[in-house]
């Protein structure tokens, strides 16, 4: 996961965690070990891998990268 992490850094993306909610916004920064930041519109947001179900970037529309 951290590779794709690396891969789309600085690309709009969104986030579907096990529970069923959705994160909008662009992946920042060097992955921490063990989780993403994602920066939204009020600030900056740490999702833990463990957490994510799915992850679409939203450049292309909705593709499905994880």
């Amino acid at each position: 996961m951290e590779h794709l992490v690396r891969r789309y850094q600085g690309e709009p993306v969104e986030v579907i965690d096990r529970y069923g909610r959705v994160h909008r916004g662009v992946i920042d920064g060097d992955p921490p070990p063990g989780g993403m930041f994602l920066r939204t519109g009020f600030g900056r947001r740490f999702i833990p891998f463990f957490l994510i179900a799915s992850l679409f970037l939203l450049r292309f529309g909705r593709r499905r990268v994880f």
